[in-house]
């Protein structure tokens, strides 16, 4: 039972350094170009110029912002692996998983002040259509984790 309860808690720390080494790489808006977004964008919500230019200053600012989280998060997981010495401390996993969790709640924050501010800029139509492109992504992600759900499944039956 031991055995088990440390291995899973092994997993899930290591599925959260992935996802935050993963989402450091790609950036504050979970994109590795930022300038993608911005004419992903422009080109489906077809921006006028003034409105391209105010979402690049909102996007400047929240990369600003979102900088230091970061950093903090990747200084924090790098404490978490310094301290791995073969012994299980449940309260400094605890701890580890708290700031970790505080930090991606103020990623999280940051993120939905972007888009509220970026979603202000947009006219009617514009909005409109940026819902639809949001659903329409959503509904992608879930057919995707639905199929990644069904593939261990599928290994499983055929061993």
């Amino acid at each position: 039972m031991k055995k088990k309860f440390f291995t899973v808690a092994f997993l899930m720390l290591a599925m959260a350094a992935g996802m935050v080494a993963t989402v450091a790489a790609q950036g504050p808006m979970g994109m590795k170009h930022r300038g993608g977004m911005l004419s992903h964008m422009t080109r489906e919500l077809n921006l006028t110029e003034a409105q391209q230019a105010q979402v690049k200053t909102i996007m400047q600012a929240e990369r600003a912002k979102v900088q230091p989280i970061m950093q903090q998060l990747r200084q924090n997981e790098q404490a978490e692996n310094a301290s791995i010495n073969g012994n299980f401390d449940e309260t400094q996993a605890r701890a580890f998983a708290s700031k970790q969790a505080q930090l991606m709640s103020d990623m999280i924050v940051e993120k939905q002040r972007t888009k509220s501010q970026i979603y202000a800029l947009l006219t009617p139509e514009q909005r409109q259509k940026a819902l639809q492109l949001n659903q329409q992504r959503e509904q992608r992600w879930q057919q995707h984790m639905q199929k990644k759900s069904e593939q261990p499944q599928e290994q499983q039956q055929k061993q």
